[in-house]
């Protein structure tokens, strides 16, 4: 009789992150890689197909006992591995911060090493908020995305082409992470947006030489702006055919703030958004971003994704 292949238990937890309600947020699976294993890229693969969130960590060990503020994590969604996410960052940082032993302090500065680059974090006790300085290489297309093709994976907007603008902006935070923004007039219009059509047709979406990436739509709307302040608060939702809806998305809520900061452009002004994401689906997300421009107001100098996230269960894997 064969023997079975030898199986790995490997822990793992889930949480809601972008708020501090569990069944609110957005989900979130954190794999515990033990220290002298490893998983194939096949392996991450399957168990991120497996948990069907939108995306899962894998968190590796510390390199060493001295090195336990620089944490290598790996995010995939259930397809494809990405360079960079919102959520797993925010809710890998939480989640360290909150219950991994090997954090001395909140004050501790914690460095999560992901394919995007390095991404350094802190934790604001008094709120229990996690904020990630979040790599950037924001380039605005120089060809927007036609109106036609928006109405097209979004039929709920056909009637309304009245109030919608001829073509729209094709913005990425990063390489691989690219989002068409779309303005809507206000909560009406947003509520209105349909989950299941069709994706926006590839052959109008035109990224810049070397630029080609993942690329989805975010609907928003502008609740308040305090200008003196610099303050601006946003309700948005993020509806893409391969995942359907997306209850908070860090990134896209990352490349949006910098690209209303730098039309604003305000030279070495720092822009503070506080985004509503997934009101619409029941599963409200709170976003904050703030984004400093450079000397000139016309690059970005920094951007900080903000959030918190619970704890909703932990368990064992058998790999």
């Amino acid at each position: 009789m064969a023997s079975s292949p030898s199986k790995r238990p490997i822990s793992f937890v889930t949480l809601d992150v972008f708020t501090k309600e569990r069944f609110t947020g957005n989900p979130l699976a954190i794999v515990k890689i033990p220290l002298g294993s490893d998983l194939s890229q096949q392996d991450k693969q399957r168990i991120a197909r497996e948990f069907n969130l939108s995306e899962t960590v894998f968190l590796h060990p510390p390199p060493s006992e001295g090195e336990a503020s620089s944490r290598r994590c790996d995010i995939f969604t259930t397809t494809e591995e990405l360079p960079f996410a919102g959520h797993p960052t925010i809710g890998t940082l939480a989640y360290l911060y909150q219950h991994e032993t090997t954090v001395q302090s909140p004050r501790q500065t914690i460095t999560l090493q992901t394919k995007a680059g390095p991404i350094g974090g802190r934790f604001r006790s008094f709120n229990q908020t996690a904020e990630a300085s979040i790599p950037h290489n924001v380039r605005i297309h120089r060809t927007p995305v036609p109106m036609k093709s928006i109405v097209h994976a979004q039929p709920s907007l056909k009637g309304s082409e009245a109030r919608l603008k001829a073509s729209y902006p094709l913005v990425s935070i990063v390489k691989g992470m690219t989002f068409v923004l779309i303005n809507l007039a206000g909560v009406g219009d947003l509520a209105e947006l349909v989950v299941g059509g069709p994706r926006i047709d590839p052959s109008t979406v035109e990224w810049d030489q070397g630029w080609a990436s993942f690329t989805a739509p975010y609907f928003y709307t502008i609740l308040s702006e305090s200008k003196e302040a610099r303050r601006i608060r946003i309700r948005s939702r993020m509806i893409e055919p391969s995942f359907g809806e997306d209850p908070a998305t860090g990134s896209a809520a990352s490349a949006l703030a910098a690209y209303l900061a730098l039309q604003r452009g305000m030279a070495g002004a720092t822009y503070s958004f506080a985004m509503e994401q997934g009101v619409e689906m029941g599963r409200n997300s709170d976003i904050g971003v703030d984004v400093t421009l450079d000397d000139s107001g016309r690059a970005i100098d920094s951007v900080a994704l903000s959030g918190s996230a619970v704890l909703v269960s932990q368990g064992t894997l058998t790999v």
